[in-house]
């Protein structure tokens, strides 16, 4: 017992030491590396159980979106243009959409010749037409009471897709409410993607879509049947 007491109550050579903390720092490695699967699958967890209610706030605005292109379809006769790049052969940009502009209805200063869009900052006009490769917009006037208003500008559904001059789209923000902050930034949600000039899955009428992705999980909610 004493030749074990005094083996112990000796001072540790460099080679001991250095082992003794490479030993520390192996332990508190893995105890880290384990700590954060751990997490990760809780958060995981978290994040699967909070898609519902996501894709149910997705369809409640798609359900606000369809209505709003029918009552534009009424009002103009045809629906809302999409973003023709190129006519031969036909290419369709559905992500960078004119739809926002189209739904809430652009103001032209005719003065600054800019656009504005809501309550947003204003653009320059040429630069926005430029942008979507279009002559103007169909629901633009040179006043608030000349416009049609298909969506609420309060609060507007924008995503910036270019700053200065500003441009948008529609968008969407994964709700808050029950939802830890780290459970939100889990979700990559798109902005809503729009074709009408020659719609694969719904031919004479309209494409519009969102995608959803997180870690572990990719879907697609759309206004035909394999996308609902």
């Amino acid at each position: 017992m004493t030749s074990l007491k005094q083996y112990f109550n000796r001072r540790l050579t460099v080679r001991e030491t250095a082992l003794v903390v490479a030993a520390a720092l192996a332990l508190a490695g893995l105890g880290y590396v384990a700590y954060n699967l751990v997490a990760a699958q809780i958060l995981e967890a978290r994040v699967k159980a909070a898609m519902p209610q996501v894709c149910a706030a997705i369809r409640e605005q798609r359900r606000i979106l369809l209505s709003a292109l029918e009552a534009y379809k009424a009002h103009f006769g045809v629906y809302p243009p999409d973003h023709v790049v190129g006519r031969q052969p036909l290419v369709i940009d559905p992500v960078n959409n004119p739809l926002l502009y189209e739904l809430v209805g652009v103001i032209y200063n005719s003065t600054n010749k800019t656009l504005e869009l809501g309550s947003l900052e204003p653009a320059d006009a040429k630069f926005v037409k430029e942008f979507f490769h279009c002559d103007g917009f169909k629901n633009c006037a040179q006043s608030n009471d000349q416009v049609k208003r298909f969506l609420t500008t309060d609060p507007l559904p924008a995503r910036q897709l270019h700053d200065d001059p500003d441009v948008f789209v529609l968008g969407f923000n994964v709700p808050y409410e029950g939802l830890a902050p780290e459970v939100v930034w889990a979700f990559t949600v798109s902005s809503w993607r729009y074709v009408s000039t020659s719609p694969t899955h719904n031919p004479g009428q309209f494409d519009l879509w969102i995608e959803v992705k997180t870690r572990s999980q990719s879907m697609t909610l759309g206004n035909w049947q394999a996308a609902d």
